[in-house]
């Protein structure tokens, strides 16, 4: 039997789970009127990232930070993303002039990679999930 992956070609390429979650995401970051915060919520989380289910007012490309609590945590997770494309769902033009529904996170330490492997291995069901 043949596996659905056999024949893929993964070198280079990263793969990261999402899991739903349905959180409050608060995001800031600078426009071009000066600074602005605004609070959206999340459709799913990954190590790479999170989507938003509606678009967070910056432009592509910008920097932001972003700050949720996790689910079944208790210290708020501080992070560094940019506001990208979301693979579905948007017209990339309309993206362009509206912002993205796409945080994808610049740096995360191994602490917070593990706090989001953990939530995303134990929402969807599997076992935990190594580096």
């Amino acid at each position: 039997m043949m596996s659905a992956l056999s024949g893929c070609d993964f070198k280079g390429s990263t793969l990261s789970l999402r899991a739903p979650i349905a959180v409050t995401v608060e995001v800031r970051g600078q426009t071009r009127n000066g600074a602005r915060r605004v609070f959206r919520l999340a459709r799913n989380v990954g190590e790479d990232g999170l989507a938003l289910e509606r678009r967070a007012p910056f432009e592509l490309g910008r920097p932001v930070e972003v700050v949720f609590t996790l689910p079944d945590g208790t210290e708020a997770l501080r992070l560094d993303a940019e506001v990208r494309t979301a693979d579905y769902d948007d017209d990339e033009d309309q993206q362009l002039a509206e912002g993205g529904r796409e945080l994808g996170f610049l740096a995360t330490d191994e602490d917070e990679r593990g706090l989001l492997r953990r939530y995303i291995a134990a929402r969807l069901g599997l076992p935990e999930l190594r580096s």
